[in-house]
């Protein structure tokens, strides 16, 4: 990346920042954007402790805990790279000022996109701390495996930036529609990734759509990288560095498909001049 383009990316984060967070300090701001997470995962323990008065003791909610908690940086990215296009072209009507600066557009929207990379790890840090010392979770430092999660989480970053640039060129030809395309994808996936109970659980004809997917892989190396192992049986019989690689051929390919996709969008929506049509109705 040349100068002008890391100033691009720079300045664009600190304009997605000052949008999103100018209305309160940076801890309370970051409290604030975990609350659905986190209010998901403990949601979950509750639930689950009607049927098993200890949660924290039986590995399948350990599973579905940390599971859940990886899984929520695919939401914040994909549907929040969708609402910055909706805040810049609709709510503040600034996107042809930003457009015509002399570097690509894709560039600032990555530059958005690391800015909510850190939300999303904020909510992952505040889900696990409170699995911790608020609901007693036997999450310990020590039982962490460090180099597999880093790499890991690095991968499936990667992957839900790319379907997250999908999403945002998308929303560049169409209405407001494709935010709730996000949302319905992450449904789907939520339901097909294996986070709330192994894929081994779908009916045959939905487990290759399972397989297929990035997330789900990601959500297996994640959960190994906290030492939970037997989840989900089809999976489980991979070796983590085999598991590892095939995430990063499919992170890989996320991330193509989500700029190439992203740039295809842009191309047709200057054609039809919708780059700063407003469909706000």
């Amino acid at each position: 990346m040349n100068r002008p383009l890391a100033r691009a990316v720079v300045a664009s984060m600190k304009i997605g920042w000052e949008i999103e967070a100018n209305w309160t300090n940076t801890p309370l701001y970051l409290l604030y954007t975990a609350v659905r997470p986190v209010s998901l995962c403990v949601l979950l323990y509750f639930l689950y402790k009607v049927v098993n008065p200890t949660p924290g003791a039986d590995p399948r909610f350990m599973a579905i805990f940390i599971g859940n908690a990886f899984f929520m940086i695919f939401g914040g990215l994909a549907n929040g790279l969708s609402w910055a296009i909706i805040a810049d072209r609709e709510h503040y009507q600034i996107i042809r000022y930003v457009y015509i600066a002399p570097v690509p557009f894709i560039w600032t929207v990555v530059g958005r996109a690391v800015t909510l990379l850190g939300e999303a790890l904020s909510s992952i840090l505040l889900t696990l701390l409170i699995g911790k010392w608020l609901l007693s979770l036997p999450l310990t430092l020590g039982a962490i495996h460090w180099p597999l999660l880093a790499v890991s989480l690095a991968l499936g970053l990667a992957a839900a930036c790319g379907l997250g640039l999908f999403f945002a060129g998308l929303l560049l030809v169409t209405a407001r529609h494709s935010l709730l395309l996000a949302e319905g994808v992450g449904g789907v996936l939520l339901l097909l990734c294996g986070v709330l109970y192994p894929t081994t659980y779908l009916p045959w004809w939905l487990r290759p759509l399972a397989w297929i997917n990035p997330m789900t892989h990601w959500v297996e190396v994640s959960r190994r990288a906290f030492g939970i192992t037997g989840f989900d049986k089809s999976l489980g019989q991979i070796p983590d560095w085999t598991l590892l690689l095939i995430l990063l051929v499919m992170s890989v390919a996320s991330l193509y498909a989500g700029w190439k996709g992203f740039l295809w969008f842009e191309h047709r929506a200057k054609r039809a001049g919708k780059i700063d049509q407003a469909t706000n109705y």
